[in-house]
């Protein structure tokens, strides 16, 4: 949520400039949404990876059996977005409300 709140004030002008030319709060909220999404469900792409290379890995040098869920790593993308949805709404409801003039004014 820190990161989409620091996005959201770095880009201030950036969203005034949208609304001054006629975006609606919910252009702005969707944007700010997927990109938080995008952000989560990168990371959650980050973390299969790290964790299925970590236990192949294990196996090969450890000699140990391991198996690997498909239904762990779908509930692992679920709730990558799930948090992803979940901390952007704030930061996006914050963007999407911003009034254009004071957002342009903004340095």
């Amino acid at each position: 949520m820190n990161i989409m709140l620091v996005s959201v004030t770095e880009r201030t002008r950036e969203i005034g400039v949208r609304k001054a030319l006629g975006a609606t709060r919910m252009n702005i909220m969707m944007q700010f949404l997927i990109e938080a999404l995008t952000l989560c469900l990168l990371g959650g792409v980050l973390g299969v990876l790290l964790g299925v290379g970590t236990a192949v890995l294990l196996s090969r040098v450890m000699h140990w059996n391991t198996l690997i869920s498909p239904m762990a790593v779908g509930v692992a993308f679920a709730f990558s977005a799930a948090v992803g949805l979940f901390f952007g709404i704030y930061p996006a409801r914050r963007a999407a409300g911003l009034d254009p003039i004071v957002a342009l004014r903004y340095e």
